[in-house]
């Protein structure tokens, strides 16, 4: 009786451990390490290509000041690529997709993955297929090229899945900065109202250094406040616009009744090397995400106090602001004017 409580307990215990080995440890009984998807050295990497099936691609390359291109023309966000090169070096073999999932999750791979290609100088290190969501949302579906096999990968730690990190729209990736000029780098500003023109004024860096004077709407020197004029300069450093609307959640049709309506203001400023940047921006109506509907009469607010629709014309693209943001250099004649 005693043999055989032992060989029943004797198996128990192997069941019990081939148990945890699978459900707790599942990387130890996969053929592949740990973090066999994973780029230990993210610092190495020069560029990485990502494409799909439906022809969407993006290319980000790493220039040697460590910032980044989208494309080969546009400043990466780079918050994102860190965000990427984080995620590249953290992830980690969750388990192996179990054999009645396989075929499933193969078919995702092929028709909605992202074909990752990762480089070294112009050598491919690494070449991953970044799928969707596992059914419990806690990995996502990938495999390695050349592999036959499908895994669910995270990052231990952190719950959700990290296929949004690999995204192939290049809006998405460009660079949010829209000034970042020193007060001595502005040769000319432009600031109008359209529904307030007796504000708007014209900065030119000869005419202020001369004679402290700004002109006019109507182009009539006006001597200018030099210490709120130098303020106003000096808020031209890391203007960021809060994102960036692409053709999904900005159609040409809402970009054309946008651009039918009276501008709030517009700005153009040219730096002294000739760089030239124009601006237009638009009272936002109050939306579903408006915190402050109401005015101080309780009335229901039609227009959003806190953001602004931007149409950045050197880059053709429009964005959101926030308001508190920008305040700074939505500056008026009535301010700049010496008292």
């Amino acid at each position: 009786m005693k043999k055989q409580t032992y060989i029943l307990l004797a198996i128990l215990v192997v069941i019990g451990s081939a148990y945890y080995l699978v459900s707790k440890k599942p990387w130890r009984t996969a053929e592949k390490a740990a973090n066999a998807f994973a780029v230990e050295d993210t610092a190495s990497i020069s560029k990485i290509f990502m494409a799909n099936k439906r022809g969407e691609k993006v290319l980000l390359e790493r220039l040697p000041n460590n910032t980044w291109l989208v494309n080969g023309k546009v400043p990466a966000d780079f918050p994102k690529i860190q965000l990427l090169l984080s995620t590249l070096k953290q992830m980690q073999i969750q388990m192996p997709i179990p054999a009645t999932m396989h075929n499933t999750a193969i078919g995702i791979l092929a028709s909605r993955g992202i074909k990752t290609e990762i480089y070294a100088g112009d050598k491919i290190i690494k070449t991953i297929y970044v799928g969707s969501e596992t059914p419990d949302k806690t990995g996502t579906f990938m495999m390695l090229e050349g592999d036959n096999d499908a895994y669910s990968i995270h990052i231990p730690g952190f719950v959700g899945y990290l296929t949004p990190r690999f995204f192939i729209t290049e809006i998405k990736w460009r660079n949010k900065l829209v000034f970042n000029y020193e007060a001595a780098d502005i040769a000319l500003l432009e600031i109008a109202y359209s529904k307030n023109k007796q504000e708007s004024f014209t900065y030119e860096k000869s005419l202020f250094e001369q004679e402290k004077s700004l002109k006019s709407e109507a182009g009539a020197k006006i001597a200018a406040d030099t210490q709120q004029v130098k303020i106003l300069l000096h808020s031209f450093q890391n203007k960021y616009v809060e994102g960036y609307y692409d053709d999904s959640t900005f159609t040409q049709s809402e970009r054309d009744s946008l651009f039918r309506l009276t501008p709030y203001c517009s700005i153009k400023l040219q730096s002294v090397q000739g760089k030239l940047h124009q601006l237009t921006f638009y009272e936002k109506p109050v939306g579903d995400r408006t915190k402050d509907r109401y005015d101080a009469l309780g009335n229901e607010r039609s227009i959003d106090p806190e953001k602004f629709y931007v149409r950045i014309d050197d880059i053709n693209q429009i964005a959101s602001i926030q308001e508190y943001a920008f305040r700074k250099i939505f500056a008026q004649l009535s301010g700049l004017r010496k008292r």
